[in-house]
């Protein structure tokens, strides 16, 4: 279908990240080609937990309803000792940091992935092609020449791209093309991994396994599943580990083993790497491809969305004309920073709760359940998971090009409930769509009023009119009623009447007054819509066709 024309972006790898990848781009309209070397969608339950934000970007993606992701929203996890004693909890059920999400949820990733794929049958211009792979890529001014060989037939075709993105895993193809090294540690300790079934969704549980004997994780999940992972000792042959009596005293620990249906039980060791550059001219990498992690957090999938979140937008406005290339370099300033401290908190997380030494562990031990009963701040950071490092952007396409300590520019926006004409209650983000937000208070001035509509229309995006509660009655085409008070009591704490956000959700700027002028001029070497072709954003919902 586009192989004898030029694409927006061709997509190699269509696992989770490549998916949605994929999908975003479908949504902001560029022509996109999916390469899987692969026939048969992945079957294995690999990744499993997703946070506030990550859930936030299926929204955007536009995961909901048919589409719908299978979620287990956990309502707590227990940090236990070998003999299941609670030496402290994460209270997730009481956590709600703003975003429109359960703080933690699980998740099945061949589900996941079906979705995914489901979802690109949305898009007429989307294209996935199974049982292929890249073979080679040359790139020049204008476009990347991508060879893709079919692997059941031999036959090598050439198609011409305007970017070439390798969500291919962390073994990537693209990036050994490129000359990429991955710089850090691997792990050479065994893990296993065991992945199950109950016929009814009981016991529920969730927790993190600090025994010097046998560290590790266990949760029950979507869809009746039950997910464990133990680190192997070292006297722990291949051979046992292979057998139904070791897996089966593994799962005795918390559940029946005659209740379960075992699905996946594998052998895994974990990286701490980061490629050393994400991007070569029209060439890019993300998830795996560019940053791999250990799993004791959860966050090697999360992190993968957000890099193709963080891109796509991008991309977009880029092959609109209405960014330049500068645009493109934000993409590894913004998001590297993020991935290594992801990497690092990771880390220390694994090294105090998963060490292996009976005397580090039962000092330990003995610390977090006196301190977790006994010192407030020791309980509140457990039981808020406070060792997660706080969602921001350090650098780059941000007003003030560089994030500060408790400075508007560069956080991660709430997005709490608002009321619409009419009196429906939806989501912001379901009003924002996946574009720029200019949203200002009920009470500025015309002249703010229009310069916040004006620089909205600058950016190809929405303004909206932010009304207090008592104003319901006021609102019409282009109001949200801030029905809960909290997009007003934002806005107060950083003294500004008007916010501009980007695609992804991330503040740009704010301003008070006639200050938005500045905002205006700040973000105009990036964003120059007068240039660019009209806006189509396409539709989430529609009926659903295989394209595979």
């Amino acid at each position: 279908m586009m192989s004898s024309e030029i694409v927006d972006a061709v997509v190699v790898g269509c696992g989770p990240v490549g998916a949605i990848t994929a999908n975003y781009l479908g949504l902001h309209g560029l022509r996109t080609l999916i390469i899987e070397r692969e026939l048969q969608e992945n079957q294995q339950p690999r990744a499993f937990s997703c946070d506030d934000e990550t859930q936030r970007n299926f929204q955007a993606a536009g995961l909901v309803g048919e589409l719908a992701v299978a979620l287990f929203p956990c309502q707590s996890m227990d940090y236990i000792d070998g003999q299941k004693q609670v030496l402290g909890t994460a209270a997730f059920s009481e956590l709600n940091f703003g975003y429109g999400h359960p703080a933690l949820s699980f998740f099945s990733q061949p589900q996941l992935e079906g979705v995914l794929r489901q979802g690109l049958g949305r898009f007429p211009h989307v294209e996935l092609r199974l049982g292929h792979e890249v073979e080679s890529f040359t790139q020049d001014a204008e476009c990347v020449t991508v060879h893709v060989k079919d692997r059941r037939t031999g036959r090598v075709s050439p198609v011409r791209t305007r970017y070439l993105l390798g969500c291919d895993g962390g073994h990537s193809d693209v990036r050994q093309r490129m000359g990429v090294d991955m710089e850090g540690i691997s792990y050479g300790e065994p893990w296993i991994t065991l992945a199950c079934t109950t016929e009814t969704p009981e016991p529920v549980f969730s927790y993190y396994v600090c025994d010097p004997e046998r560290p590790g994780f266990a949760t029950r999940g979507p869809l009746n599943e039950i997910r464990m992972d133990f680190l192997v000792r070292e006297n722990e042959r291949s051979d046992i580990i292979d057998t139904k009596e070791f897996v089966d005293k593994l799962l005795g620990q918390f559940v029946d083993p005659k209740q379960v249906k075992v699905t996946r039980a594998a052998v895994f060791t974990f990286h701490s790497k980061v490629a050393a550059r994400w991007r070569d001219g029209r060439v890019f990498l993300l998830g795996d491809a560019a940053h791999l992690m250990p799993p004791f957090m959860g966050q090697g999938l999360c992190s993968g969305i957000r890099d193709a979140m963080n891109l796509t937008w991008k991309l977009a406005q880029v092959r609109r004309g209405a960014a330049g290339d500068a645009l493109l370099d934000t993409y590894e300033r913004e998001r590297r920073p993020h991935v290594v401290n992801m990497i690092k908190a990771t880390l220390m997380m694994g090294r105090v709760f998963l060490s292996r030494s009976k005397f580090v562990a039962s000092l330990r031990n003995a610390l977090l359940r006196w301190s977790y009963k006994n010192v407030a701040g020791a309980r509140n950071f457990i039981r808020e998971f406070k060792a997660k490092p706080k969602m921001f952007i350090p650098q780059g396409f941000i007003a003030s090009g560089r994030y500060k300590d408790n400075a508007p520019e560069g956080q991660y926006f709430l997005q709490p409930k608002v009321g619409l004409a009419g009196g429906r209650t939806v989501p912001l983000d379901d009003v924002m769509g996946n574009r720029f937000a200019v949203l200002s208070l009920a009470d500025v001035t015309e002249p703010v009023r229009q310069s916040a509509e004006a620089l909205a229309r600058e950016l190809g995006g929405v303004p909206l009119r932010v009304l207090p509660a008592e104003r319901a009655a006021e609102a019409g085409p282009g109001d949200v009623v801030d029905v809960e008070g909290k997009l007003a009591a934002w806005l107060s704490r950083f003294h500004a009447d008007t916010v501009l956000l980007r695609p992804d959700r991330y503040v740009y700027g704010v301003s008070r007054g006639s200050a938005i002028e500045k905002l205006r001029e700040q973000v105009r070497p990036f964003i120059h819509r007068s240039e660019a072709e009209p806006v189509e954003e396409r539709p989430t919902h529609v009926s659903l066709t295989s394209n595979a």
